[in-house]
């Protein structure tokens, strides 16, 4: 569904971190003036044709919303295709305590005033066709959490059910320009072998090497290392590794070793349970001390 965001810029924190990344993870295409907008245009003509195109119309109220005659005439616009709100095309979205125009408050608006409140935030979602499998506030404070673990050099364990939009929050957390996290995938076939693996994560660090058959391709991973000289990286699909006999102690133990005693790297593991469950018994790799960060579905 295509959702236009109709926004002023004294609420553009709230919506870059929270709103969009809400409703693009939960599966609406947003609609929002820095992704489309281009310069040598005028902002009122693109501000139209955008849109033009939505199917929703998220309108972010507050008081500086209602002083900016641009956002203004957004709202003009888009209660003018539903005046009567009976076509769902309009979503209301209270951010502030400054009053509810006269023309929206017959309509059921989203009070988010305080947006930790899981069920308007349900409405919201809902209203724009989208789910995050999770409660937006739990899924907002996991995503905030491993990008502050992993900002600290802080390892992370991210154990989520499959049912979540857990793909989308790693997503949101590697365009984090300041981690430079990379992400590797577990089922990706090219990483099914021990040799693929370390091939794999070399070239997503960005110093891909020539990685010859074990046990020669462990090495190569800390040339690759001692090149960056730190590094984070995410592991998906963890769950997997119990079914990888080449993923064996020598692997687990060159990753902890980079980890605890050179302090090269720090990992994201993402697994459906946490990860000292799929370790062998004593294996070098539980001795890393993650950070648990817990992403419940909903009940």
């Amino acid at each position: 569904m295509k959702v236009f965001i109709s926004y002023s810029h004294a609420q553009s924190d709230w919506v870059r971190d929270r709103l969009v990344p809400c409703l693009e993870a939960g599966g609406a295409k947003v609609l929002v003036d820095w992704k489309l907008f281009t310069a040598g245009r005028t902002v009122l003509g693109q501000m139209d044709t955008t849109q033009d195109q939505a199917e929703k119309h998220v309108l972010v109220l507050s008081s500086e919303y209602l002083a900016s005659p641009m956002c203004t005439h957004e709202m003009d616009r888009a209660l003018a295709l539903d005046p009567g709100f009976v076509r769902d095309i309009v979503v209301p979205v209270q951010r502030d305590d400054a009053a509810v125009p006269a023309t929206i408050k017959p309509s059921l608006y989203v009070d988010l005033r305080d947006d930790a409140r899981t069920d308007q935030w349900k409405l919201l979602l809902q209203a724009c066709g989208a789910s995050l499998g999770a409660a937006a506030p739990d899924w907002l404070a996991a995503r905030d959490d491993i990008v502050r673990f992993l900002d600290q050099g802080r390892s992370v364990n991210f154990v989520v059910p499959s049912t979540v939009r857990w793909r989308d929050l790693i997503g949101n957390v590697r365009s984090n320009p300041s981690l430079k996290l990379a992400v590797v995938d577990l089922e990706d076939p090219a990483a099914a072998p021990r040799q693929g693996l370390i091939a794999t994560i070399l070239q997503e660090l960005g110093v891909p090497r020539s990685v010859p058959l074990p046990p020669n391709d462990l090495p190569e991973l800390g040339h690759g290392l001692n090149a960056l000289g730190h590094a984070r990286l995410a592991l998906q699909h963890f769950d997997i590794v119990p079914h990888r006999p080449e993923y064996n102690i020598d692997l687990f133990a060159a990753l902890r070793y980079l980890v605890m005693d050179k302090r090269q790297l720090v990992l994201l593991i993402h697994s459906r349970q946490p990860v000292a469950s799929l370790l062998p018994v004593a294996s070098p790799l539980s001795r890393i001390d993650f950070v648990t960060v817990e992403l419940r579905a909903w009940p």
